[in-house]
């Protein structure tokens, strides 16, 4: 909001904003697909300073996979190869500040406070913290055991990652001040027109940024996107590209589930065709057809689609959705969520549906659109609602 209001009381600002956006822009297409997702990067560059030992195996597979087109980034990036040489030294502060502090510690000294007051930066502490390392040499800690040394690299990534974050987040996130970002709540369920009348059903904590503009262009029908969602995205000639912190998916017209978290992304496609793949690399890409769901595996790559019950794989969303669902499975979904007796003549059972109905809609409503589907009547009884053949 504070950024708004400057762009809104100072129109230079704004015009050195949208200019260095273009810059940005053509930076990272000049980079290729393979642009920089920072905390991978983070973990190749350890990777290549020695310290294989911090990451996980999982990591470490990642690494290896993405490590020949890091190299060729950073051979073309001087800017980004400077990023790389901080990310070394960030982590040679973060070993010396552990060692003084296990020196400290392991004669019952154990150190102050981290906490910073207003009054002195953290540069300061930093210069004067490292100070206090160099002008001891001659005492030494002993060495800590290796799960505690593991403990101790693998924290230190997390600092370099935080460290890495601030200096890449204007050249590589897609912000702009064209873009709209939608979060919700805990509790919270919204549903978000996009400009292209697509639409999302936003669930409880989730994040989606797009376009406030039309989205007419083949580069401007995309969004990012973070929690759990449906969404509707409408046909058009140009391909819609949602993305996540470790996915993206391709469509055209197609309705879905999708939702990230600490195990990955996870797409359940309804309708249409899509098409999945890592963020950052495109190999092993797979598509979709509709009643299949792929996610992605702890290579970094989107898993096999397989077949699904998508009614029940996408419970979560507050929806009924049917992709060619029996009468026989859908009443008794329809009785548990509305305590009600529901039955249907026996040449129904086997008629499908395909569709999408809201949870918080009238039993009444969602009955008589399932009726007009199959070719029923429906008849209210002391015992409940009956389905009842017209043909």
């Amino acid at each position: 909001m504070e950024l708004q209001d400057i762009l809104a009381s100072d129109p230079a600002a704004a015009v050195l904003l949208r200019e260095w956006c273009t810059v940005r822009a053509s930076l990272v297409r000049e980079m290729g697909e393979a642009s920089v997702d920072p905390e991978q990067f983070v973990l190749f560059v350890l990777h290549e300073s020695g310290r294989a030992d911090a990451l996980t195996s999982s990591e470490q597979v990642c690494v290896e996979e993405i490590a020949p087109a890091f190299r060729q980034i950073l051979a073309n990036s001087p800017g980004l190869a400077a990023v790389a040489t901080d990310i070394r030294r960030d982590m040679q502060d973060f070993e010396a500040h552990w060692a003084a502090w296990f020196e400290e510690a392991s004669v019952g000294k154990a150190p102050a406070s981290l906490r910073v007051s207003s009054s002195r930066s953290i540069q300061s502490y930093r210069s004067a913290r490292r100070d206090r390392i160099r002008a001891r040499p001659s005492r030494r800690a002993p060495a800590p055991a290796p799960s505690s040394r593991r403990r101790v690299l693998q924290a230190g990534v997390g600092v370099a990652v935080a460290s890495v974050l601030a200096a890449l987040v204007f050249f590589l996130l897609p912000v702009s001040p064209d873009t709209v970002t939608v979060r919700t709540a805990a509790a919270e369920v919204r549903t978000v027109e996009l400009p292209d009348g697509s639409s999302v059903r936003l669930l409880g904590d989730s994040r989606l940024t797009y376009p406030s503009g039309a989205m007419e262009a083949d580069d401007s029908r995309r969004a990012e996107f973070e929690g759990r969602a449906f969404f509707d995205i409408v046909p058009d000639a140009e391909r819609f590209l949602l993305v996540t912190p470790d996915a993206q998916a391709t469509v055209l017209g197609t309705s879905f589930g999708m939702r990230t978290g600490y195990d990955g992304t996870e797409i359940i496609l309804v309708e249409g065709s899509l098409r999945m793949s890592a963020r950052r690399i495109r190999d092993g890409a797979v598509i979709l057809a509709p009643g299949q769901m792929s996610r992605m595996t702890s290579a970094g790559v989107p898993s096999q689609p397989v077949s699904v019950r998508v009614h029940e794989r996408l419970a979560w969303t507050g929806l009924f959705v049917f992709h060619a669902t029996s009468v026989r499975d859908i009443l008794p979904m329809l009785s548990g969520r509305y305590g009600v007796g529901i039955s249907a003549d026996e040449t129904l059972l086997d008629e499908r549906v395909t569709g999408r109905f809201a949870q918080e809609e009238s039993l009444e409503g969602t009955l008589d659109i399932v009726a007009m589907a199959i070719g029923a009547a429906v008849e209210a009884g002391s015992e409940g609602y009956r389905l009842t053949s017209l043909r």
